[in-house]
């Protein structure tokens, strides 16, 4: 029995490692995230597609850690500590929840707290980035088409998007 109790600690271990390395990726990608926006504001087009690559990498970093942590659940579902079979994260971390609580600071259930944090902070910032790249591309279309002579008027559809006339 206590055989049983150390193999599900060592992958408890194991499953708070995963957490932790999706913790720092996502905050590496949250500040490349944010240097992209300054980036932008300032123009730095050579700096820009210097940081694609960066984070290209970093993507690639996270897809190879969630290899892992699908790995992990098939080596669970194998090894029969538990008697339901895991398919998704929340079912993982339900799994490891009384070790966890058991802990002086449950570290899992905080470290899944603050990755959900930073992917929404990530996903506003992508929000904030684009919107910047959106009114920079109207921008360009209307200092393009004043060039050529054109008046154009650009007006909203019921669907949002936006609808320009030439006259």
């Amino acid at each position: 029995m206590d055989s049983r109790l150390d193999e599900k600690k060592l992958y408890y271990q194991h499953v708070l490692s995963v957490w932790e390395g999706f913790c720092q990726l996502h905050k590496e990608l949250y500040d490349l995230t944010c240097d992209e926006y300054l980036t932008l504001l300032a123009s730095d087009i050579e700096k820009l597609e210097s940081m694609l690559p960066v984070k290209e990498e970093i993507i690639s970093k996270i897809g190879d850690l969630e290899k892992d942590r699908s790995e992990l659940i098939e080596k669970l579902n194998e090894s029969g500590l538990f008697a339901h079979k895991i398919t998704r994260a929340h079912e993982l971390l339900a799994s490891f929840a009384d070790l966890d609580q058991q802990a002086a600071i449950p570290a899992l259930k905080n470290l899944n707290g603050l990755l959900i944090d930073i992917v929404s902070k990530i996903q506003d910032q992508n929000k904030k980035n684009q919107l910047f790249l959106n009114k920079a591309m109207i921008s360009i279309r209307e200092i393009k088409q004043g060039f050529t002579g054109k008046k154009n008027y650009t007006t909203y559809g019921a669907d949002g998007m936006t609808r320009a006339n030439g006259r």
